[in-house]
């Protein structure tokens, strides 16, 4: 992560889901939600990993664009 990049910022960025490092080092997003099979088909994940935070915002935020009009706001 970088230096001006917290755990907090990330958190509260993206509330609807809970982000943590894993022991291998890894960043780690999990859904505050249950999601559908429907959602899940369309491509929206429960649990979702990354290298670091900016790819982790990445894939946070196409995770938003796919769950435009599936998910309540």
């Amino acid at each position: 992560m970088s230096p001006t990049t917290t755990f907090q910022d990330l958190q509260a960025a993206f509330p609807h889901w809970t982000i943590w490092r894993s022991s291998a080092d890894r960043l780690w997003a999990t859904r505050n939600q249950r999601l559908t099979d429907a959602q899940l088909s369309h491509g929206l994940s429960h649990t979702i990993d990354a290298d670091d935070a900016d790819q982790l915002v990445a894939q946070l935020r196409n995770q938003e664009k796919l769950a435009t009009g599936l998910l309540p706001q």
